[in-house]
């Protein structure tokens, strides 16, 4: 073995142990069944002021979790819930703890967010300059100097739903600007739709593109001085992606009732909704949301002679969808020519960093409405029905959009729908068909007779002369 051998053993030995130890965190359900697994090397990085050496760097690993010693790292959080899960890594109690944030929006999973709080014990922390000591009532040695850090509104460990997030390369996570980081490898996760192990693997570009350890030489140049061999392990910074509003897949219909005081139905709605909402980012700029209400919301209201409400809580009952709907005449301003409609429709939404990214009003809670509307209008004693997407415009930024649409609020019969009145879209839809079918047998006829006529002039040529 000669010496080059050896520089080359010695530097890839030297870049493996510098890696934290890989280690598998499971976060269980009540069944006590895994909902969430995390497999990564981790180590946290930050930096601290230490006396008379100013800003120095320290670094410490995240140990396993031990069943037969859960001191060592406590394993806790959230299984998914609307969407989010939370994974929360402690160890000892009060001295570090890792908390990752996971959200799902549409058929896409990833790391959202970030928190890191940690104590810096001047046992540890060495020659600290912000140490705040007291004694407990115990008479024992306790610092209240916690520190916590964190970074939200990411958008990595990307990979759809049901399947895992896997990348083996080294990379760093930085969390703010003073050098509070985590590092990871061999990361392999999956926080929706865990069943017993993981998913298939979504890889990740740096395990893609980057060859294995030990491949990588630097190749030999013109020049006399030798080719390096010195194999470097490949760094991925894990920088977030400039946030974008997700796109959802398109809203599925659902079946909303409600039932009067004499057990039967008054009032039916099939339909499939979806809300558009303008919001201004951090930078000023206007950026655009878009979110289905989900398949089951709560639903309640009332039913009445003249009114009817509808009313769907989705997002544990943070956001609603109230629809009005009116017979005319009822408030007397309208003509009372047997027709029903929805005169009225309210949302009221929070803007949320996973629904709004980069928002400027993280947390407020917005309430729209227009009620003087005519959406959804039909024949009392009828359905009304439209497959077609229908824009019902609440305000000049946001937007309820509904498609494949059948509603009755009034006089129901048998608890079902009556006799559909279809609306003036899906009409114009149904006559393309036969329009279609028209002009193809158009095109078909034109097309034998110019081959008759063709064929008939090559009959009459008559026979040429010899």
């Amino acid at each position: 073995m000669n010496f080059k051998t050896i520089s080359v053993l010695l530097a890839f030995i030297a870049a493996v142990c510098a890696q934290a130890p890989t280690n598998q965190y499971e976060l269980k359900d009540a069944s006590n069944k895994t909902c969430l697994r995390a497999d990564m090397a981790l180590s946290i990085q930050v930096n601290y002021t230490k006396t008379n050496d100013g800003s120095v760097t320290f670094e410490w690993e995240l140990p396993a979790h031990n069943l037969t010693n859960p001191g060592v790292v406590t394993v806790g959080g959230s299984c998914e819930v609307n969407g989010t899960a939370q994974l929360t890594l402690s160890i000892p109690p009060a001295s570090t703890s890792v908390s990752m944030t996971f959200t799902m929006e549409g058929q896409d999973t990833y790391l959202s967010g970030v928190e890191l709080s940690y104590t810096e014990d001047p046992a540890i922390f060495v020659n600290t300059t912000t140490p705040r000591h007291f004694e407990n009532h115990l008479g024992g040695d306790m610092f209240d100097n916690n520190v916590t850090v964190s970074k939200t509104e990411l958008e990595v460990f990307e990979a759809p739903s049901g399947q895992s997030y896997k990348c083996n390369n080294q990379g760093s996570l930085a969390l703010d600007d003073v050098g509070a980081m985590l590092k990871l490898a061999n990361v392999q996760v999956q926080a929706f739709g865990f069943n017993e192990t993981f998913g298939e693997v979504t890889e990740c570009a740096a395990d893609a593109t980057t060859p294995a350890p030990g491949n990588t030489t630097t190749p030999a140049s013109n020049s006399t001085t030798p080719a390096s061999n010195t194999t470097t392990p490949a760094v991925t910074t894990m920088m977030p992606t400039t946030p974008v509003p997700p796109t959802p897949e398109p809203p599925t219909q659902n079946n909303y009732t409600l039932t009067g005081g004499d057990g039967k139905v008054c009032l039916m709605a099939l339909m499939a909704l979806q809300i558009e909402a303008n919001y201004t980012k951090t930078d000023g700029k206007t950026a655009t949301a878009k979110w289905n209400v989900p398949a089951n919301p709560a639903v309640s209201g009332t039913c009445g002679n003249n009114t009817s409400t509808l009313e769907l809580k989705y997002d544990g009952n943070d956001s609603t969808v109230t629809i009005t709907f009116t017979k005319s005449g009822a408030s007397g301003l309208l003509q009372d020519d047997g027709k029903f409609m929805a005169s009225a429709i309210t949302l009221v939404y929070t803007e949320t960093s996973a629904r709004f990214p980069d928002t400027n009003n993280t947390g407020t809670v917005r309430t729209v409405a227009n009620t003087n509307l005519t959406a959804f209008e039909g024949s009392v004693g009828s359905s009304y029905k439209c497959m077609a997407e229908q824009d019902v415009s609440l305000t000049g930024d946001v937007m309820l959009i509904a498609t494949d649409v059948q509603v009755q609020p009034f006089g129901l019969s048998d608890n079902n729908f009556d006799t559909a009145e279809e609306c003036p879209a899906d009409n114009e839809i149904s006559n393309i068909v036969p329009i279609a079918v028209g002009c193809a047998l158009a095109g078909l006829v034109v097309i034998v007779l110019i081959a008759y006529l063709i064929g008939r002039r090559k009959s009459h040529k008559g026979y040429q002369q010899v």
